[in-house]
């Protein structure tokens, strides 16, 4: 999340997966076995630091 300008558009969008950490300062990313697909991707696409993406596990 290195580019993270911490606009919390993501946690408006999606607040199952995204929370603000108060202690850090920085957004948090819950752990799932399964994320809300749609509403991730909405997340991506208005994130304007690009830094939220997929990863393979």
């Amino acid at each position: 999340m290195g580019g993270c300008t911490r606009c919390e558009s993501c946690i408006e969008i999606c607040p199952s997966v995204f929370s603000y950490n108060n202690e850090t300062g920085w957004i948090d990313v819950a752990e799932m076995d399964c994320y809300p697909t749609e509403e991730v991707e909405e997340a991506m696409v208005f994130c304007p630091g690009r830094c939220i993406y997929w990863e393979e596990r």
